[in-house]
């Protein structure tokens, strides 16, 4: 709550109008009751006609500044609630923003979608309705009551027993129902999840004719849901009918009690008309309560979600003092020193990457090759510092990769990832991912050094040409040219490329590694191809995380069995 406090602050002005408004609105719904009783106990009794319309004004003019006032507060709770869910949701978005690839496996991407929207929603008309009801509520019930006591102390006795048995159904209420709303939101964070890959795999699901197996297990996810959902909703379901039956024989007592008093003249016909309404009202009270307490209850298991992932330190940040690269001189441009890597935060799990060294010197060619989950992609992720390494450490420039802001380290090396990604909007707007300010012609230059230009250049559109989400409208060999050259703007020092030329051509293949082996930049080439490493100046072959061979093609032709396998099983 702390949280959210903090965020209420920047709104300190509607955050006490709001509320005010409500309070002079309560105040006035509480003299109509006493207003009644007047017109009836002294208009109808002595038929002063002139009397209940004086009144009657009375009571307009009452309801209509309790409009206006609703209208104010309203807004005021609008423009808090509003203004606290954007702030929030920003804030998050930076916050997740800053994570490392550890984090968002921690938590997830369909976890962390439902907290940016779901949760957010569930603040943002909380703080609508407790700005409007927090203090009202209260008001109504406690000013009905001591005014019932001034009309008259015997009946008001039948309130001392209705608001206690009314409150203790509350209490029951919320302690039944307040373990299944974090149930809830978990169960659907896993709806979300299998949403997601049934929209983002629906041509593999389609491809393997896997629809009703997927249909059947979205429906034990949603059935799953559902029956929380429905266990909450019984016993809410129980909660009006009891109130209202409480509240009736509340009535009924009233009315006896009541009725004895008028005959020995204790009270009158309209001291019971007030009672009867303040009867009402506190009903009311107590019902807009028990919604209040409902909407607590899962505001705070909304607040701890959002709370968890704000108080999550990212396991990798931009160190206090960075260094500025072209400051000192370095023999070799990346250094593996020692490094292992394990994805288990507490090592618990085998290791991906064991004690791998390696130097790599400008201008050179780094090749990467293994079978598949033998940790090439996580040697790029390391570089990149997308992830961490476990042990050793990583030098770049003759500096450990620690020692720069990410910033700094990302704008140097470029990395064109397995799994290609463009966004919504014009081919430009893609290309201009690295440098907004990047020219026309440096564009067309990097695509030309990706051989994307032919296809490009064909395009009706050119730059303009409009890409859908997700790509879907470009073939994969020419998604990963795409994505080549956006990584080819600015000339990057260094510039990974991990098995993006998979869905190319051996032709295609072979000419994008000539033209890029006239570029300055240090390259490193992971790739499944052994024809697309052959050249390079260093090569590492791995098999489970372990380096089973190191060095130029003809060496390990003769020294290395894995590569050799793999050079031979392609070239024929």
């Amino acid at each position: 709550m702390k949280m959210l406090f903090g965020y209420l602050k920047k709104y300190k002005r509607f955050v006490i109008l709001g509320p005010l408004f409500k309070l002079v609105e309560a105040f006035l719904e509480l003299l109509n009751p006493l207003l009644v009783a007047e017109i009836i106990d002294i208009g109808v009794s002595t038929g002063d006609t002139g009397f209940i319309i004086r009144m009657g004004l009375i009571i307009l003019a009452s309801n209509v500044i309790a409009f206006c006032l609703s209208l104010f507060s309203q807004k005021c709770a609008s423009l808090t609630s509003v203004g606290v869910a954007t702030d929030i949701r920003d804030d998050m978005f930076k916050k997740i923003s800053s994570f490392s690839h550890s984090e968002l496996d921690k938590f997830g991407t369909a976890s962390l979608v439902n907290r940016l929207i779901n949760d957010i929603m569930q603040i943002e008309n909380a703080v609508s309705v407790f700005m409007r009801m927090m203090i009202r509520v209260p008001f109504l019930l406690v000013g009905a009551f001591v005014l019932s006591l001034i009309i008259n102390i015997k009946t008001s006795l039948i309130f001392l027993v209705l608001i206690p048995i009314m409150l203790i159904i509350l209490i029951f209420y919320m302690k039944k129902t307040t373990p299944y709303f974090k149930i809830m939101r978990t169960k659907l964070d896993k709806i979300t999840k299998i949403t997601k890959e049934n929209l983002s795999g629906t041509r593999v699901i389609r491809a393997f004719n896997k629809q009703n197996d997927e249909q059947r297990r979205f429906e034990d996810a949603s059935e799953d849901y559902t029956h929380t959902s429905i266990k909450v909703s019984k016993i809410s379901a129980l909660l009006n009918p009891i109130i209202y039956l409480i509240v009736d024989a509340a009535t009924i007592a009233l009315l006896y009690i009541g009725g004895i008093e008028i005959n020995i003249g204790g009270m009158t016909q309209g001291d019971i008309i007030a009672l009867i309404d303040y009867i009402a009202i506190i009903t009311i009270s107590l019902l807009l309560l028990s919604q209040i307490i409902v909407m607590f209850v899962r505001t705070v298991a909304s607040l701890h979600r959002i709370e968890e992932v704000k108080k999550t330190t990212p396991s990798i940040s931009d160190p206090i003092n960075a260094r500025e690269f072209k400051k000192f001189n370095f023999e070799n441009i990346l250094e593996f020193k020692n490094v292992s890597f394990n994805y288990s935060m507490d090592n618990k799990e085998k290791s991906f990457i064991k004690d791998l060294s390696f130097e790599l010197k400008p201008k050179q060619t780094l090749g990467i090759i293994g079978g598949t989950g033998s940790g090439k992609t996580t040697i790029a992720n390391l570089i990149t510092r997308f992830y961490d390494v476990t042990n050793g450490e990583i030098l770049y420039k003759g500096k450990n990769v620690k020692d720069f802001t990410l910033e700094q380290l990302r704008r140097e090396i470029s990395i064109v990832q397995q799994r290609s990604t463009l966004f919504t909007g014009s081919l430009r707007d893609n290309m201009r991912l690295r440098d907004q300010n990047v020219s026309d012609e440096e564009i067309v230059e990097a695509l030309k050094i990706s051989q994307a230009w032919q296809f490009v250049s064909e395009w009706p559109n050119g730059l303009d040409y409009q890409i859908m989400a997700g790509g879907k409208n470009v073939s994969g060999g020419q998604m990963q040219r795409l994505t080549i050259a956006r990584a080819l703007i600015n000339r990057p020092e260094l510039l990974i490329l991990d098995d993006s030329s998979s869905a190319l051509d051996f032709l295609t293949d072979s000419n994008l590694r000539k033209a890029l082996k006239k570029l300055d930049s240090t390259l490193i080439i992971i790739s499944q191809r052994a024809t697309s490493i052959k050249n390079a100046d260093l090569i590492i072959v791995l098999d489970n995380g372990d380096v089973v061979g190191m060095g130029k093609h003809a060496d390990l032709m003769k020294n290395c069995e894995i590569y050799r396998e793999i050079y031979d099983s392609q070239a024929k």
